[in-house]
């Protein structure tokens, strides 16, 4: 059995790749080859990572929602300022950081500028978030109460 050529110069052009072609194929896969590898090795080591953030979130929330379940005026009792943690503060337990809660009185001020000076009884500020600053996230939650 023979095989026949391509006679001519287009036929032979449209035959097959040339050796050019394939060492730009070659580069194109190589080039885009490491960014996939890269992006598959990030995406496998992030489930550990999530894990983490998921339950210190859990954590901070679940928080913010046992101190807004309170009554307004035990909230008033313990509040403090935005820089001092209040009594709601929990310690690490081994299903959780420690996280701290921060309450303070807030509204008018008598420069009728809002914020925590010289406010009323009738509004509070509640923040939660993680206790230790070194956290990558500290998950901060913050809302108004009123009376």
């Amino acid at each position: 059995m023979s095989v026949s050529f391509p006679s001519s110069p287009m036929q032979r052009a449209a035959a097959g790749m040339t050796l050019v072609e394939a060492v730009v194929a070659l580069l194109l896969l190589s080039v885009c080859l490491v960014p996939a590898a890269n992006a598959l090795r990030d995406a496998l080591a992030a489930p550990g990572n999530t894990a983490q953030a998921g339950r210190d979130l859990d954590c901070v929330s679940a928080r913010m929602e046992t101190v807004l379940a309170e009554p307004y005026h035990r909230l008033l009792a313990a509040a403090r300022t935005l820089t001092t943690a209040s009594s709601y503060s929990t310690d690490a337990t081994t299903a959780c950081p420690a996280v701290s809660v921060f309450i303070a009185r807030y509204g008018n001020d008598s420069t009728i500028t809002l914020g925590t000076r010289n406010a009323g009884d009738n509004l509070l500020y509640v923040g939660v978030r993680l206790a230790d600053t070194n956290a990558g996230n500290q998950f901060p939650l913050t809302t108004l109460v009123a009376r």
